[in-house]
C-alpha cells in the first residue's frame, strides 16, 4: 500500500512538472507551426503525449520499475498497425518505448472522458473503437496511416492481468487488409502486477520486444480470422520466452 502510494504520487507529481514545462512549448508549436490547422495541431498534440509516455516510465516509475525495449526486428519504425498484448492499465505508456514518432493509439471509449487525457487524446486523433462505427473506424485509420502516423492496438480489448493473453478481436486485422498495410507485433511482459488489476504497484523490470512486420502481402494472403490467430501466437510465443527470461532473472 505505501509502495503503490509512492510510486502513484511520484507519477502525479511528474505529470504536473511535465504539464508545467511542456504547456509553453505546446502552445508556442500550436500557435507558430501549425496555422491551427487540424492535422498539424494533432500532430504537435501527439508529439507531446509520447514525450510524456517516456517521460514517465523513463522517469517517473524509477528506481521501482526499470523499463528496457529492444527491436528484435532490425527493421525501422515507421507507418503500420502496431498490435500489442493487453496485461495492465499501464499499457499504452509503454507503446512510447517503441518509437521517436508521434503515434495514435486505438482506445476504448473511457479515456477519452477523462478530463486531461482526453483532451489530448481527442485532438490527437486517438480512434474510440467504442463509440466509432466499423466505417468511421477504418475512414480514421486510412486518414492517419495515409499521413505517415504509426497506429497503436490493442486488440484483446481489456487487460488481461495476467501472463495469459486473451482472444483478439478482429476488427483491425480487416482494416489491415482493406488498407494493405504492414502488421508489426509487439510483446510486452513483466508488468502485469505494474499495476495489478485493482491498481495496486509492484516493483518489477518490464521487457518490450518489437518483433519483425508482417508484411502486407501476407496479410492480404489471409483471411482476418486466421491472421488475427497467426499474430496473437506470434506475440504470445515471444512473450512466453520474455516470461522466462525474466523468471530466471529474479
Amino acid at each position: 500500500m505505501v509502495l503503490s502510494f509512492i510510486i502513484y504520487a511520484q507519477a502525479f507529481l511528474c505529470t504536473v512538472l511535465y504539464a508545467v514545462c511542456a504547456a509553453p512549448f505546446f502552445l508556442l508549436g500550436v500557435i507558430f507551426l501549425t496555422g491551427f490547422r487540424k492535422e498539424k495541431v494533432a500532430k504537435v498534440a501527439r508529439f507531446f503525449i509520447l514525450w510524456y509516455g517516456k517521460f514517465i516510465i523513463y522517469v517517473a516509475l524509477k528506481p521501482y520499475v526499470r523499463v528496457r525495449f529492444e527491436n528484435l526486428s532490425g527493421e525501422k519504425c515507421g507507418a503500420g498497425i502496431y498490435i500489442f498484448n493487453h496485461r495492465s492499465s499501464s499499457d499504452p505508456f509503454l507503446v512510447s518505448a517503441v518509437t521517436n514518432l508521434p503515434v495514435a493509439q486505438v482506445v476504448n471509449d473511457w479515456p477519452m472522458k477523462l478530463f486531461f487525457f482526453g483532451f489530448f487524446a481527442r485532438i490527437g486523433e486517438y480512434i474510440d473503437i467504442k463509440s466509432l462505427s466499423y466505417d468511421d473506424a477504418l475512414a480514421k485509420a486510412r486518414y492517419l496511416i495515409g499521413r505517415d502516423v504509426p497506429l497503436m492496438v490493442f486488440p484483446e480489448g481489456t487487460r488481461s492481468g495476467g501472463r495469459h493473453m486473451n482472444p483478439f478481436h478482429g476488427a483491425f486485422f480487416r482494416v489491415a487488409k482493406e488498407l494493405n498495410c504492414p502488421l508489426i507485433p509487439v510483446a510486452i511482459a513483466g508488468n502485469e502486477r505494474i499495476p495489478t488489476r485493482s491498481f495496486k504497484m509492484h516493483c518489477g523490470r518490464i521487457r518490450i520486444h518489437r518483433l519483425p512486420a508482417i508484411p502486407p502481402e501476407t496479410v492480404q494472403g489471409l483471411k482476418p480470422y486466421p491472421l488475427k490467430n497467426h499474430v496473437r501466437r506470434i506475440i504470445y510465443e515471444e512473450t512466453v520466452r520474455m516470461d522466462r527470461k525474466l523468471g530466471n532473472e529474479q
